[in-house]
């Protein structure tokens, strides 16, 4: 994973899935490819019943943390909460919600209600969070578990979040191969003010 930082440019904010606890983010940072950057672990314990979670690691040389806050959404639909974080970036104050929702095992058609439900919490917690800055800068992301035309993210398109996914061709627009097929379960969606500051998006093949 480290090397993978290290590959990816080193980034200021990594959003990380399937974390286990935070003591794994910290042996991340402290890993001697990336240790001199400082990177910050953050982590907070949902319910998962395999206890995987959600996580950042984020450059203490680079950005302040302000807030970091779990969102879990009512009757238990997230088992791994939404995992706010919000980091002061040079003239930039960012909020960024970390996500990894329910996956397809049960069956796409299944499964995508509870998905669609999860979406529309991250949009409820958005607009929590843009009450008194209705332009802020925010990115939902992680590990949606849905394709890039799918209901869920739709929800969240609808929210009036824009995928960086827009920026590159059709034929990019994909973070794995599957059996052959070129898919993509990752997703980030900003805001449009966020959206205007964008200047590159790549994916990273590893």
């Amino acid at each position: 994973v480290a090397n993978t930082i290290v590959a990816a440019g080193l980034p200021t904010v990594v959003g990380l899935q399937e974390v286990e606890n935070i003591g794994i983010l910290e042996d991340i940072a402290e890993h001697e490819s990336i240790a001199e950057y400082g990177y910050l672990p953050v982590l907070i314990e949902g319910t998962d019943s395999r206890y995987i979670d959600v996580g950042y690691l984020v450059r203490g040389d680079k950005a302040m943390i302000l807030h970091e806050e779990q969102f879990p959404a009512p009757e238990g639909l997230t088992s791994r909460p939404p995992l706010l974080v919000q980091a002061q970036i040079g003239d930039m104050k960012i909020s960024i919600l970390n996500n990894h929702f329910t996956s397809m095992s049960g069956g796409e058609a299944a499964t995508e209600p509870r998905r669609v439900a999860q979406a529309a919490w991250n949009a409820s917690v958005m607009g929590e969070i843009l009450t008194d800055d209705e332009s802020g800068l925010l990115a939902v992301m992680g590990d949606l578990n849905s394709f890039y035309d799918a209901p869920p993210i739709d929800t969240l398109r609808d929210a009036g979040l824009v995928h960086v996914f827009e920026e590159l061709p059709p034929e990019a627009r994909y973070t794995y191969i599957y059996e052959g097929r070129s898919q993509v379960l990752d997703h980030i969606l900003v805001t449009p003010a966020l959206m205007e500051r964008l200047t590159r998006v790549e994916i990273l093949h590893v």
